[in-house]
């Protein structure tokens, strides 16, 4: 397997060609994966492969990484620039999240995304490493230490919103927690479908946080319509006014490896994921939803950085 495909979890896969008792021969991926995933892949296996690919594991039990068989979907991630790719995305996850919805009694290996989730993701998870960062690296300080105390209150906010979502249980259902964008890694296009892959991040949590990354307000009203259509009872003022608080999710969750990336600097060259992140979480928005968005907006948020406005966005 190539890198890519491998991902950054650490989680040892391969492809290996098995052959079949009737001598067909066929590529799966195999993957030592945690005792929560092979769970939910066995889940969304059991409802009829609800647009994930098969999965089978020997081990249901043990709560420790194991083997599981995976069904292989290629290497091709992204639809022809010809499909309207945003409607079948926000149909398929609208219908993974309406048949998990107010089910964690039923799945006691999903962990919780509840108060004391939100309060470590926005501190030990993320915020922290910054502050970490700045006590070690006097040149990153320099650059980066204004941010500090806006980075810290924005966060504070988000955890205590989301706190609220889980408390008020209305949103709660099977998430992925780590559906990035459009030219992110774990919605692969199959046979004309997004399929969805790697659940390492899986949480009993408001699905809002899956719409976070991937769509705009725009595109995220075709989700609200497919989960209406799924019996979910939600009016759309609801659903727009949480979804504005779950648009700081994906700063947060993905602050550190932006750090990483940015190593030793200098920000021109190894800052561009830095100044994304950082953005999301002072604005709780972002004006492309790509991973590797355009240059033109990478010199508008440096130029903003430089020149010191970034950080006081709000």
């Amino acid at each position: 397997m190539t890198d890519a495909e491998r991902g950054w979890s650490g989680a040892e896969v391969r492809r290996i060609e098995v052959t079949y008792e009737n001598g067909q021969k066929e590529s799966m991926i195999f993957k030592e994966a945690a005792l929560k995933e092979r769970m939910v892949m066995k889940t969304l296996t059991d409802q009829g492969r609800l647009n994930t690919p098969a999965a089978f594991s020997l081990d249901l039990e043990t709560d420790e990484p194991r083997w599981m068989a995976i069904e292989d979907l290629g290497s091709v991630k992204s639809p022809p620039s010809s499909v309207d790719w945003s409607p079948r995305v926000a149909e398929a996850l609208a219908r993974i999240h309406a048949r998990n919805m107010h089910r964690g009694q039923e799945m006691l290996w999903l962990p919780h995304a509840d108060g004391q989730y939100w309060k470590n993701l926005v501190t030990k998870i993320s915020v922290d490493h910054f502050e970490t960062l700045m006590d070690q690296n006097p040149q990153f300080c320099r650059e980066f230490g204004a941010y500090l105390p806006s980075l810290r209150e924005k966060a504070d906010t988000f955890a205590r919103d989301m706190e609220a979502l889980y408390d008020e249980r209305e949103s709660l259902t099977l998430t992925h927690g780590d559906l990035q964008s459009v030219d992110g890694p774990h919605i692969h296009y199959y046979n004309g479908k997004p399929y969805f892959i790697d659940f390492g991040w899986i949480y009993y949590a408001p699905f809002y946080i899956d719409l976070a990354s991937y769509f705009n307000l725009e595109h995220a009203k075709l989700y609200y319509n497919e989960l209406i259509a799924n019996g979910i009872s939600l009016s759309y003022d609801d659903f727009y006014e949480r979804l504005r608080v779950a648009f700081r999710y994906s700063g947060l969750i993905y602050l550190y490896p932006s750090i990483r990336q940015w190593s030793i600097g200098p920000t021109e060259l190894t800052g561009k994921r830095l100044l994304h992140m950082l953005k999301i979480v002072l604005t709780g928005e972002f004006p492309e939803r790509r991973i590797n968005y355009s240059s033109e907006l990478f010199s508008k948020l440096l130029k903003e950085h430089k020149n010191g406005t970034l950080h006081k966005l709000n």
